[in-house]
C-alpha cells in the first residue's frame, strides 16, 4: 500500500514500515504505529516552542510523538526525529481526553504539536485539536511543510496557529535534507496556510553557507503577506555538525537589520542577548515588546509590552490575548530543550562504547521517567553529581564501559581539590556568549571557576532562571571583574566576544587587561569533557600553582572514550 502522508509515497508491505518508521500496514490499510502515545506532555510557554505573535505569554500543553520524514543535518531534535525506535517504551498513552485534562490541570489555553513532524503522527494530532476545540481551547503545531496536499488538508482543518520551517530557499536545501518536496512545494503551502486565515509564523535557520538565502525569504515572505513574522535560527552545530556554518551574533545581527528592511516582523534566535527578539515599531523604532534569549529555538516573554505604539499608535499584528505573566519552567522542559538532554546522554552512551540500541533505548526510557530530567538539572551543577550521574548511567547500562572515565575525572578532580585553599582569588565573572547574560549562579561553569581558585561574582547577582529583567551595563560597571570567563552554545572567538564588549561600551579590569577566557566549544559538546575546562581554569587563573599539560590530558581522556568520534 501506498502512504500519501507525504510526497515519498511509500510503499509499504504488510507489517512494514515507511520511511519515517510511523506508519504502518495492517489488512491492507495505512495506519499509525503509535496512536495516541507521546514522548512530550507538559506545560510551555508559547515563546519557547517558539511563537511570537500569537497569545503572547501564553501556556500550552507541549505534545509530540517520535520519528520524521526529513534528515536534517545537525537536528536538535536528532535522537527522537532518527533513533526513535530507541525511545518506543517512553511512549505515554494518553487519550484525547486525557489530553485535554492535563491542559485544564495545567491552566494551559490550548495545546502545540512540536519537536517532530505532525504529519508522522497527523491521525492522533487530528484527534487531539477535535477535543481541545469542542472545550475551547485552540490547537497549534510546528512543521517542515513537506506534507502532501491531502495531509495538509487535513492538517489545516484542525489549527488554529502554525509555524513553518523552511530548509533553504534553493533545491540542494531541500535535496540534502532528504525532503520529499521542494521549496516551492513548501511555499505554496505558506500561502495555502495564510488563505486560510490561520495564524502563521515561519523559521529559517541560518548558516554561513546560505546566508544570502535570508534575506530573499524575507522578500518571499513579505509577498505573501509583510504581517508574518520570521523567525531566524542561527545554526548551532549539534550532533557533530560543522562548527563552520554557524555565524557569529554580530553578523546573524547584520543579517536581520538587511531582512527587517522587507519584512518588518524578524527575529534572531539562538544567540544570548541579543535585542532582536524584541519588537520594535516598523515606523518609529519604538520598543514595543522585550524578550530574552531562552535556549535552544526558544525565547521569553517578559511581560514588557505595548501593543500599539504609544509615538505612532502603529500596532502590532498579534492574534488572541496577551498574558503578562512570567511563566518560569524546568530547566530541561519546555520547548527544545528536551532533545537537546537526550542528545547529550545519546552522545554519551556512544562516547563510552555503548552501541547497543536496547541498552541505549533503556537508558532513554528511563531518564525520561520518573521525572529523571529534574534531577539530571541538578546532578549536571557540580562535576560531583556529573560522576555521580555517570554511576547511574553505568547502573542502568549493566556494563562497565563507564569504569575508565569515571577514574579519570575523580582522580583529575581531586588534585586540583588538593590545592583549594588558594589566598588572593581573582574576581571572575561567568557569562553565557555575552558580556551582558551572566550565567545562572548553579551552572556547572560556576563551580568550575570555584574550584580552579576564582571568586565567583554570579553567586551575589541576584539574577537567575527566576529573574524577568535583562542585566544590564550599569551592573557589569558596578562588578569590574578582574577576569571574564565566557561560555554558551556554537563558537564564539575572543574577537567576536570583544567586538561585543565595545559595542556595549563596557570597562572593567577583565577587558583592559585582556583576561577573557573562552570555554573550548568542544569542551562543553562533548559532556565529560568539562574536566579540561576545569584544567584549564586551573592553569589561567593560578598559572604558579597548577601546570596541566592540556594535549597530554585531552589525550588520556579520548582514550577513556573509545566511541567519541
Amino acid at each position: 500500500m501506498e502512504c500519501e502522508m507525504c510526497g515519498h509515497r511509500c510503499s509499504i508491505q504488510e507489517g512494514g514500515y515507511g520511511r519515517c518508521r510511523m506508519y504502518t500496514c495492517i489488512n491492507g490499510e495505512i495506519l499509525e504505529r503509535f496512536p495516541n502515545r507521546y514522548l512530550a506532555l507538559w506545560p510551555s510557554a508559547i515563546e519557547t516552542i517558539p511563537f511570537l505573535h500569537y497569545t503572547p505569554g501564553g501556556r500550552y500543553l507541549l505534545l509530540s510523538t517520535i520519528g520524521c520524514n526529513l534528515s536534517c543535518e545537525g537536528c536538535v531534535s536528532y535522537v527522537l526525529a532518527k533513533n526513535q525506535d530507541l525511545l518506543t517504551d517512553a511512549l505515554i498513552h494518553a487519550e484525547s481526553s486525557d489530553i485535554l485534562r492535563m491542559a485544564k490541570d495545567n491552566d494551559c489555553i490550548g495545546a502545540v504539536f512540536c519537536l517532530n513532524e505532525p504529519t508522522v503522527s497527523l491521525g492522533t494530532v487530528a484527534r487531539v485539536a477535535r477535543e481541545l476545540h469542542t472545550a475551547g481551547l485552540s490547537m497549534g503545531c510546528a512543521s517542515n511543510g513537506c506534507m502532501s496536499e491531502k495531509a495538509l488538508d487535513i492538517l489545516l482543518d484542525h489549527m488554529d496557529f502554525i509555524t513553518i520551517g523552511l530548509k533553504g530557499l534553493s533545491e540542494h536545501g531541500y535535496q540534502d535534507n532528504g525532503a520529499p518536496c521542494n521549496v516551492e512545494h513548501v511555499f505554496q503551502t505558506l500561502k495555502t496556510i495564510h488563505s486560510r486565515n490561520i495564524h502563521l509564523e515561519v523559521a529559517a535557520v541560518c548558516k554561513t553557507s546560505d546566508m544570502e538565502e535570508i534575506v530573499s525569504i524575507a522578500q518571499r515572505i513579505q509577498e505573501i503577506s509583510a504581517d508574518i513574522p520570521l523567525h531566524v535560527m542561527r545554526f548551532i552545530p549539534f550532533h557533530g555538525a560543522d562548527t563552520a556554518l554557524e555565524p557569529s551574533a554580530t553578523v546573524a545581527e547584520d543579517l536581520i537589520s538587511a531582512c527587517r528592511k522587507y519584512l518588518p516582523w524578524v527575529y534572531l534566535f539562538n544567540t544570548p542577548s541579543t535585542r532582536y527578539l524584541n519588537s520594535y515599531c516598523p515606523e518609529c523604532n519604538e520598543l514595543l515588546v522585550e524578550r530574552l534569549f531562552n535556549g535552544p529555538m526558544g525565547a521569553q516573554f517578559i511581560g514588557h509590552y505595548t501593543p500599539v505604539c504609544p509615538s505612532c499608535h502603529y500596532s502590532i499584528p498579534v492574534r488572541g490575548t496577551w498574558y503578562s505573566q512570567h511563566y518560569p519552567e524546568p530547566r530541561f522542559r519546555g520547548g527544545y530543550r528536551t532533545p537537546v538532554a537526550l542528545d547529550m546522554v545519546y552522545s554519551i552512551l556512544k562516547a563510552v562504547g555503548i552501541s547497543d540500541d536496547t541498552t541505549i533505548g533503556l537508558i532513554l526510557t528511563k531518564l525520561l521517567s520518573n521525572d529523571y530530567l529534574e534531577q539530571l538539572q541538578n546532578r549536571l551543577q557540580t562535576p560531583k553529581g556529573y560522576i555521580e550521574f555517570l554511576q547511574v548511567l553505568q547502573q542502568w547500562s549493566g556494563t562497565t564501559s563507564f569504569h575508565p572515565v569515571i577514574r579519570f575525572l575523580s582522580e583529575r578532580v581531586q588534585i586540583i581539590e588538593k590545592n583549594s585553599d588558594i589566598p588572593n582569588k581573582p574576581r571572575v565573572l561567568s557569562v553565557l556568549s555575552h558580556p551582558l547574560l551572566p550565567s545562572y549562579p548553579d551552572k556547572m561553569e560556576n563551580t568550575l571557576i570555584s574550584l580552579a581558585g576564582g571568586e565567583v561574582l554570579n553567586y551575589n547577582l541576584g539574577y537567575d532562571e527566576q529573574s524577568s529583567e535583562r542585566f544590564t551595563r550599569d551592573a557589569f560597571q558596578k562588578l569590574q571583574p578582574d577576569i571574564l570567563v565566557v561560555s554558551g552554545p556554537g563558537h564564539l572567538t575572543h574577537q567576536n566576544f570583544v567586538d561585543l564588549c565595545i559595542r556595549e561600551n563596557l570597562t572593567s579590569p577583565a577587558l583592559e587587561e585582556n583576561n577573557i577566557f573562552i570555554v573550548s566549544g568542544a569542551h562543553m559538546r562533548t559532556g565529560p569533557s568539562w574536566i579540561l575546562t576545569l584544567e584549564s581554569l586551573a592553569n589561567y587563573l593560578h598559572p604558579d600553582i597548577f601546570d596541566f599539560d592540556l594535549k597530554y590530558e585531552k589525550e588520556a581522556l579520548l582514550k577513556t572514550l573509545p566511541g567519541l568520534e
